[in-house]
């Protein structure tokens, strides 16, 4: 039961979030008491608990030297289950999005990633594929870093997009797939196209696309469009833009709304999946 309460608490506190875990014993402001972790455990014997709680026998897991090897191994088991009873409680709806995101830690790890631009800084980064609507997360995929990473022939967001798609089992279903720079790019596009995918996405400078679009010079609140196929490319400049937005989707039209064009205001209603549960 104590292990039940436990895991309890460690659920509410993605729900109640506070600072720093001593924070929820703190009884220093009446206005911001957190009665109920009180109630479950004194703060001392939550940290203890979480001092020593392991998910694997460390004795188990292969040395860093040995080939079997892999920098998840503590947690492993945790992702796995996971992503299983993820995908099995729940469908989601066909605006999906991918993204990264960074659990914090300082802790000794191989995975340890430093990414100023997040509020944790320093943590394991995770490949997220989550409900755009909701914010469920449905799969998740720790990132090793470039040491224990396998090298594949794609480009790494290219990569993670398959693999999470392929893992969730959501290709050739008809999923529409929102995504940022780092992932999104003409070629994945195309493969998508191929297994009934659809994407939305933003589009680095460097990446391939229509020279038109590549090299668009336009005044502000002016829209370029080029479309092959089922592909649209886009290249827009907002009011506050120095430089074009440009932006790639296999699902969106030609159209404006609001003043801006369908295919912007459709990432910016759905890209906020992952960023919700960060």
């Amino acid at each position: 039961m104590e292990m039940k309460g436990f895991l309890a608490v460690i659920l509410n506190m993605g729900l109640v979030r506070k600072p720093t875990i001593p924070e929820y014993w703190n009884k220093s402001h009446a206005s911001q008491l957190s009665r109920w972790f009180m109630k479950m455990f004194s703060r001392n014997r939550f940290q203890l608990i979480l001092k020593f709680f392991h998910i694997v026998d460390n004795k188990k897991i292969p040395h860093r030297n040995s080939p079997n090897y892999s920098p998840d191994g503590k947690i492993r088991p945790l992702v796995d289950h996971f992503n299983r009873v993820a995908g099995y409680f729940y469908t989601p709806d066909k605006n999906i999005c991918v993204d990264e995101s960074l659990v914090g830690t300082r802790g000794r790890t191989a995975m340890l990633q430093y990414i100023p631009s997040k509020a944790a800084k320093f943590g394991v980064k995770f490949w997220v594929l989550a409900e755009s609507a909701s914010g469920y997360v449905h799969n998740i995929k720790c990132y090793f870093g470039k040491k224990f990473s396998p090298v594949t022939q794609l480009q790494q967001g290219t990569d993670v997009v398959l693999d999470l798609m392929r893992r969730s089992n959501l290709l050739n279903k008809g999923y529409h797939i929102i995504c940022d720079s780092f992932f999104c790019s003409l070629d994945l596009a195309k493969r998508l196209l191929n297994l009934n995918t659809y994407i939305t996405g933003t589009l680095r400078a460097n990446r391939q696309m229509p020279l038109t679009i590549k090299n668009a010079n336009i005044d502000v609140n002016e829209t370029v469009y080029v479309r092959q196929g089922n592909i649209l490319a886009t290249a827009y400049k907002g009011r506050n833009g120095r430089k074009p937005v440009r932006m790639l989707s296999t699902y969106a039209h030609a159209a404006s709304l609001n003043g801006k064009p369908a295919i912007i205001e459709l990432y910016n209603k759905n890209m906020r999946g992952v960023d919700g549960n960060v």
